[in-house]
């Protein structure tokens, strides 16, 4: 009996001290995981931090970067408009005078802040634009334009961005991120259902009725002072851990992690329940549990750093890919820019001599043209981005079309020393249904391309051929083939990539954004095409674009253009507000002998056409962006007065807003059709012939 009585009371005394044991254990272990989820939210508000940090800074430096270009030139409303086909968030602010974003409506809320205030950069406070009605903030940077002028590069940021982008979540979007300013105020907050909407500022989180009021002053002052820490608070009845870290680039923001408490102490709880349940079959069962749990935290943790590091790295390669464009945006507009100067310098020395004078005005030419063609394809880039092409469906006679395109190119073929062939067209339905202008484009992007890395005495053999058909479907294929410079397999796989380019315009002599087989590309998306290349070093490139067009059984009509048209029986209302433009207008429709008459704003063209008798013109050219009165408004009175004329009077918009909208916002406000600045003489002249 005794050693019974002995047996159990060791037998009692071991399961005492197992238990004190497990006891001790399971409260290591809650204090473990409790830190570790402290350590590993800390952690990843850090990486947000540095994340939006390092997106901050980069786009200071571009801010930076295109004040050095802005700053300097005595038109920075253009440039600055320039520069938004790369950048369309970038707004160029004037400081306290009429006209602070040039052509671009601006945001009231900025002006008010940029006026009333004198600082060298910095972040503004989330709001609504003005503009857009969208929640946003925006960085600054100041600077003094070239007539003494001060004035911002501001960068817009869409809050529903950045919160898809860098703020976090935590235990199956139970806790979030929020960027705040030191006032507590949410700045930026989680788009996710669960995250909180209602909240204003962080600190009406905190029930005054459950937390000591000096632990909240001091939360308070350490939020205000900008410090990196955390801390614990009960909000009806709840306990909330707060993470906080300031973001170090010119702003009073903070990342704050906000994660309830019995999220973090429920893990805890599990392995507790877990150590007792499998404490009576072996100690060293729960020790590996705890093992395999930290492992797994950790892995999951280093999966997560791995995940944010490759996303900054992503943004990083972007950004610097941005740098680069930019770089060579620069030197290719500057090289034409600086052509067009000086050969205008030189034919103004040799005024006299009439053969340097051509030379002078065709290089002039030829330089103006190249820089349109760069301007243009940075406006196809934006308007295929945003999704803003729309492409036509009309009759077109293919190889009519295939035909004026070879016919274009020959002259540059020519001048570059090549031979440019065209075989013998193979189709059998030459009438199709498709965008005249947008196939033109591919067709002249892939042949130029081609011209561009060919060397003298090259070769450049061009094929149109129909494929097959079927129920009014056809598939035609166009090659190019070159015996140019060639490419190797690794820049083949990014060929079609924005602003690649295998070798630099400096190196390989070779001028261009590097856009067009990106515009080429995604024109051909929109059909429904595909392009395909073959290419090998040194021996040439072989270029494929497949179409799907439906097609017509009957032929196609071949328009016969009057070569010297003479219209002096007629007249015309030009309505233009710059004097030089009038001039080049009044100049090009002059070899036609038309009767021209000038007006200087809508306001004034709108009283001339109604005090002249019904039929008095015969044809209105109007610019849209006028003082008074602009093109749009002029052209809606007109259509909208009580004479029959006016509702058919062909109205014809003539203007540098050459984008599809413009286009679209011309003919809803009563025009019918629009030329783009700078003005082509052909098209002109095709308008004429059209209309009158």
């Amino acid at each position: 009996m005794k050693k019974r009585n002995l047996f159990f009371g060791a037998i009692f005394l071991l399961i005492l001290t197992f238990i004190a044991e497990v006891a001790h254990f399971t409260t290591e272990v809650k204090n473990e995981l409790w830190i570790n989820s402290i350590r590993t939210i800390t952690e990843s508000t850090h990486q947000g931090a540095n994340a939006l940090n390092m997106q901050f800074e980069m786009d200071f430096d571009t801010l930076h970067l295109l004040w050095e270009q802005i700053s300097t030139s005595d038109t920075p409303e253009t440039m600055s408009t320039l520069y938004k086909g790369v950048e369309p968030d970038i707004v160029l602010y004037r400081k306290n005078t009429k006209n602070r974003g040039g052509m671009t409506e601006v945001d009231q809320n900025v002006n008010t802040f940029l006026d009333k205030n004198d600082i060298e950069q910095g972040i503004l406070d989330s709001h609504i634009c003005t503009v857009t009605g969208d929640s946003v903030f925006n960085i600054f940077v100041k600077g003094t334009l070239a007539d003494g002028t001060t004035a911002y590069l501001v960068k817009e940021y869409f809050t529903k961005e950045i919160a898809e982008q860098f703020t976090l979540s935590f235990y199956d979007n139970i806790g979030f991120s929020y960027l705040i300013n030191q006032n507590g105020v949410i700045m930026v907050r989680p788009r996710h259902k669960n995250g909180n909407k209602t909240i204003y500022n962080i600190f009406d989180m905190i029930s005054k009725n459950e937390n000591d009021a000096q632990e909240i002053h001091a939360f308070r002052q350490s939020i205000q002072n900008l410090e990196t820490s955390w801390a614990k608070f009960n909000s009806d009845g709840q306990g909330l851990v707060f993470c906080y870290e300031p973001l170090k680039v010119d702003s009073t923001w903070l990342l704050v992690s906000i994660v309830p408490e019995n999220v973090i102490t429920a893990q805890a709880k599990s392995v507790v329940r877990k150590t007792i349940v499998f404490s009576v079959i072996s100690l060293l069962t729960i020790l590996c549990v705890i093992a395999i749990f930290h492992g797994f935290k950790m892995q999951e943790r280093q999966i997560h750093t791995q995940e944010l590091t490759a996303a900054l790295n992503i943004a990083d390669s972007a950004n610097r890919a941005k740098g680069r464009f930019l770089m060579d945006m620069s030197h290719d507009i500057r090289t034409p820019l600086n052509a067009i100067i000086g050969m205008v310098s030189i034919a103004q020395d040799n005024i006299s001599d009439q053969s340097k004078l051509k030379d002078c005005l065709e290089k002039i030419n030829s330089s103006s043209t190249h820089l349109l063609s760069l301007i243009s394809d940075i406006l196809d880039m934006s308007q295929i981005e945003k999704g803003k092409i729309i492409l036509k469906e009309e009759a077109i006679s293919l190889p009519q079309l295939f035909e004026q395109t070879v016919e274009v190119m020959q002259p540059i073929a020519q001048e570059a020393h090549l031979n440019l062939e065209m075989r013998p067209i193979q189709l059998e339905n030459n009438t199709i249904i498709g965008d005249s202008l947008r196939i033109r484009q591919i067709l002249l992007n892939i042949i130029r391309n081609a011209v561009k890395y060919t060397q003298p005495g090259g070769h450049i053999t061009l094929e149109l051929t129909q494929a097959e058909h079927y129920q009014g479907l056809a598939t035609y294929r166009f090659r190019c083939i070159d015996t140019g410079i060639g490419m190797n397999q690794e820049f083949m796989e990014r060929i079609f990539l924005p602003f690649e380019r295998e070798r630099n315009t400096t190196d390989s002599k070779v001028a261009g954004m590097g856009v067009g087989l990106t515009i080429t590309k995604k024109l051909l998306d929109l059909m429904g095409g595909t392009i395909s290349v073959e290419s090998e070093l040194q021996k040439g490139s072989i270029f494929t674009i497949e179409f799907h067009f439906m097609y017509q059984d009957s032929n196609f009509p071949i328009v016969q253009v009057e070569e010297e048209p003479d219209y002096s029986n007629r007249r015309v209302l030009l309505v233009e507000d710059n004097e030089l433009n009038m001039e080049i207008l009044e100049e090009l429709l002059g070899i036609t002998n038309i009767h021209i008459e000038k007006a200087y704003d809508g306001q004034q063209a709108v009283s001339m056409v109604t005090s002249q008798p019904p039929h008095y013109y015969n044809l209105i050219f109007m610019d849209i962006q006028m003082p008074v009165m602009d093109g749009y408004e002029a052209a809606r009175q007109l259509r909208n007065m009580d004479r029959d004329d006016l509702h058919v009077i062909p109205i014809v918009a003539v203007s540098a807003n050459a984008l599809a909208s413009d286009v679209e916002n011309a003919l809803i406000a009563g025009m019918n059709g629009h030329i783009p600045k700078p003005v082509d003489l052909d098209e002109l002249i095709g308008t004429l012939q059209q209309y009158l």
